[in-house]
């Protein structure tokens, strides 16, 4: 009877739904917008972090290639995988207490014969083989947590014999080649060639790789996949359009990393800058600098390319990466934003002639760049006061949360509904303004109202400010469409995505 009574109750009491987590709204564009006067969209500039110049010990002439850095939870000290050649692959490793000064990771368990070890930081050599960026697996597939997809090369002149390869590791440090897994096959002729780069969506739970869509093809389209065995077709992504017309470029490679709390992915597109007086004299392009440009996606399916200008920038001669920078692993720290790339003086197809002329520097190099948390893009007046007005949401729980840099300026604030009046409590006059502070996470507040009171109705955010940055707002939050707002009016609830 108890037991009934127990069960009865189960079935009878209400469950509390799920209350929606926020969510940040950033600024690669001005979508969520209706409405700004004075106001810019900017991109960010991250901050070259010359500390963290590093070269490989183990011979002069050696390269970064696809550095890969993280912080090892149990030892707490941060960890970088590079390889040292584009091909045969060659893995190293370094070691630091900050993710900036670095020094070889002398490895016990290395599975490279003694024999074969380059030096003491020597992890493995992946024989006739190139590869591309790590990929951290969040499903650890067949038990592995790193993988990097790469190819092993055909023969002699018959290139076209060679196949996909997987390179995996449990740690990051212990490695072993794998054949057979096909991650490039599709047809007979479909070669595709390194870099290659692959991330996590998680909103469908695919691994979702990006790559070129053939072998000195310099274009960037995109693979899924669920378990590393069956593949979708590949899909065109990214080519030079109608606003390319300085010279001639491609797109050498496409790391993606997601960011600011389900607010979407960024990716960072190599550009090659091919522009040249000269005929080419070779299959395609061959020679020529190399940079970054910001791309950004909200769902992880379509990319899209924001301002064409570098987003990691050259250095001036003779800096490091003053010719080519490529940029291979995002790290989000609690405070910033990590860029590592690979760095070189030589331009692209010109490295080996560079250094035979360059004996006593290393033109290879690790290089970092800082970037402000949220600080992919920014909202800034063009003068004295700007104004934006975001689209109707509907805020599910009460607290909305600013990123914006005011330490010389001011930002203000209203609440108002959807056709634009100001929510009694909520202005303007009614804000507790932010003033003279640089903030990652500061709550809007009102002097006498409190955000309770307008749950689950038709909102539009008003912002006035002036000298401030303004990188990001997080709340738990969904945009309207006009159906939305008949449901909400009704009293009916709405999708909280």
């Amino acid at each position: 009877m108890a037991l009934r009574l127990l069960l009865f109750y189960c079935l009878m009491t209400p469950v509390a739904a799920a209350q929606p987590s926020p969510r940040k709204v950033l600024f690669f564009d001005l979508w969520k917008l209706d409405y700004w006067d004075n106001v810019e969209l900017r991109q960010g500039k991250p901050e070259w972090v010359r500390e963290c110049e590093y070269v490989d010990p183990s011979a002069r002439d050696n390269r970064i290639v696809f550095p890969f850095v993280w912080k090892n939870e149990e030892t707490g000290k941060w960890q970088l995988i590079y390889s040292i050649k584009w091909s045969p692959f060659t893995l190293m490793a370094a070691v630091s207490d900050d993710g900036i000064k670095w020094e070889p990771l002398a490895v016990r368990d290395s599975l490279v014969p003694e024999s074969e070890r380059l030096s003491s930081n020597h992890l493995f050599t992946a024989e006739g083989a190139s590869g591309g960026g790590v990929y951290v697996d969040p499903q650890q597939t067949d038990g592995y947590r790193f993988r990097i997809l790469g190819r092993r090369h055909g023969p002699g002149d018959k290139k076209y014999e060679g196949e996909g390869v997987t390179l995996v590791s449990k740690d990051g440090l212990q490695w072993e080649m794998r054949t057979g897994g096909h991650w490039n096959w599709l047809a007979e002729d479909w070669l595709p060639e390194p870099p290659t780069f692959t991330f996590w969506r998680s909103s469908d739970q695919t691994h979702v790789l990006a790559c070129r869509p053939g072998w000195g093809d310099r274009r960037q389209c995109l693979r899924t996949t669920k378990d590393f065995k069956t593949w979708s077709e590949p899909r065109l992504e990214f080519q030079p359009d109608a606003l390319d017309t300085d010279g001639p470029i491609g797109f050498y490679g496409l790391p993606v990393h997601p960011v600011g709390n389900r607010a979407g992915y960024v990716g960072l597109l190599w550009v090659f800058h091919n522009a040249n007086s000269r005929p080419v004299d070779s299959f395609n392009q061959f020679f020529g600098v190399m940079d970054a440009q910001l791309t950004f996606s909200y769902d992880g399916h379509r990319f899209f390319r924001g301002i064409r200008e570098p987003f990691i920038e050259r250095n001036p001669i003779p800096l490091p990466g003053c010719a080519q920078v490529r940029p291979t692993c995002i790290v989000e720290a609690a405070n910033e934003i990590r860029i590592y790339s690979a760095a070189n003086r030589g331009a692209h197809g010109r490295e080996r002639a560079e250094q035979s002329q360059n004996l006593d520097t290393s033109l290879a190099s690790l290089m970092l760049h800082r970037l402000r948390k949220d600080g992919w893009m920014f909202l800034a007046s063009r003068g004295d006061w700007g104004r934006f007005q975001t689209k109707p949401f509907a805020l599910f729980s009460p607290e909305i949360k600013i990123n914006a840099n005011a330490a010389y300026g001011e930002v203000r604030f209203q609440l108002t509904d959807e056709a634009s009046e100001p929510i009694d409590g909520f202005s303007f006059d009614d804000c507790k303004p932010l003033r003279g502070s640089d903030v990652l996470a500061h709550s809007l507040q009102w002097k006498h109202a409190e955000l309770n009171s307008v749950l689950n109705q038709p909102l539009r955010l008003e912002v006035e400010f002036r000298q401030a940055n303004i990188y990001a707002f997080e709340m738990a939050h969904h945009f309207l469409d006009a159906q939305d707002l008949w449901l909400l009016k009704d009293g009916k609830p709405v999708p909280a995505h």
